[in-house]
């Protein structure tokens, strides 16, 4: 829940009463804790993070009306680390959680720029926490690559039905569909009831050459009062020439939330990561509790046990400390502006 400081902009005609405001609005979210890690290495304490339950960020949004129930909007996302005030990203790159500006109306909403892929926006709502411990659990990152650059999204609602499309160029000189990115999503809510999938085919570069890449998602969530269950699976799949494998990637993941009181949410979920062509698996179960100081304020805490095989530990990039066993506990404050 966000507290906005929001400038409002009016032109005005002097000749008739049609006017047209513009919001822009200053918001975010600062997110600090303690992590503490236990692996066969031993323990480690860390506070330096971009956000245990939600990503650290600064956000200036704007709104323009445009009358006739059309406006103009946009988006510009920057993400930090609260333990040392850096950028969120290696390439301090400013905006590097979103930048783009698009119109609204009866059609649905066309957005140009940097944004979330429409697998991030879909997924979101299987989740069983909706993407909070994001750099804990394994489904931010495994959305089609989280965001695409040079990215156009389409939307709209169609009653109980959502339709979502993208197109991301990929900008590569001579090769129209090199490092490109296209998908189709359509969800479905009514009542308790919300189920939804998302296909996206892309190209990424492995090593030198642009291969093809298929993703596929499936998800559910049944909410009955302050009870929700969710759960999904997704399949990524990259095709490699010969004579090496295709690097398959599955992620199986259900859970549940309980507002056990006005103030306190507690939950719990088991996520899988299966690596079927290279034989590595992560397994991971998480149990939270968060309590509401005010609407803006929340303090949180967390236990994750995750388990690795196969290529989990023998692989460095996969699993830095190489040990088959790791146990965490997180605790912390999120105040949203």
């Amino acid at each position: 829940m966000i507290r906005k400081l929001t400038i409002v902009l009016a032109a005005c005609q002097f000749a008739g009463v049609a006017h047209a405001q513009s919001f822009v609005t200053l918001a975010g979210v600062v997110d600090g804790g303690i992590r503490y890690t236990h692996t066969g290495l031993g323990n480690q304490y860390s506070m330096n993070s971009n956000g245990f339950f939600t990503s650290n960020r600064l956000d200036f949004i704007g709104k323009e009306d445009l009358g006739g129930g059309y406006n103009a909007h946009f988006r510009l996302e920057s993400g930090f680390n609260l333990g040392n005030g850096a950028y969120d990203n290696t390439n301090n790159v400013a905006f590097n959680r979103g930048a783009y500006v698009g119109l609204g109306g009866w059609f649905g909403s066309l957005d140009f720029g940097r944004q979330y892929t429409i697998a991030h926006d879909v997924v979101y709502d299987y989740d069983p926490f909706n993407f909070e411990y994001p750099g804990i659990t394994p489904l931010t990152p495994a959305t089609a690559g989280t965001r695409f650059n040079n990215d156009v999204k389409y939307s709209r609602t169609y009653g109980p039905f959502r339709f979502r499309a993208e197109n991301s160029f990929g900008g590569v000189a001579g090769d129209f569909n090199a490092g490109s990115a296209r998908g189709v999503g359509l969800q479905y809510k009514m009542g308790p009831v919300n189920v939804g999938g998302v296909y996206i085919h892309r190209s990424v570069l492995s090593g030198t050459t642009y291969q093809p890449d298929n993703y596929y998602t499936l998800g559910a969530a049944l909410t009955f009062g302050d009870l929700r269950f969710a759960g999904g699976y997704m399949n990524d799949n990259v095709d490699v020439a010969a004579p090496n494998r295709d690097v398959r990637t599955l992620n199986y993941w259900g859970g549940l939330t309980y507002q056990l009181t006005p103030y306190t949410r507690v939950g719990a979920a088991y996520y899988i990561t299966d690596l079927p062509n290279t034989g590595g698996k992560r397994s991971q179960g998480l149990a939270s509790i968060a309590y509401s100081l005010s609407k803006q304020t929340v303090l949180y805490a967390e236990f994750d046990y995750t388990k690795f095989s196969g290529t989990y530990i023998t692989n460095k990039t996969l699993n830095a400390t190489q040990q088959p066993h790791q146990l965490a506990f997180t605790v912390g404050i999120n105040h949203g502006f």
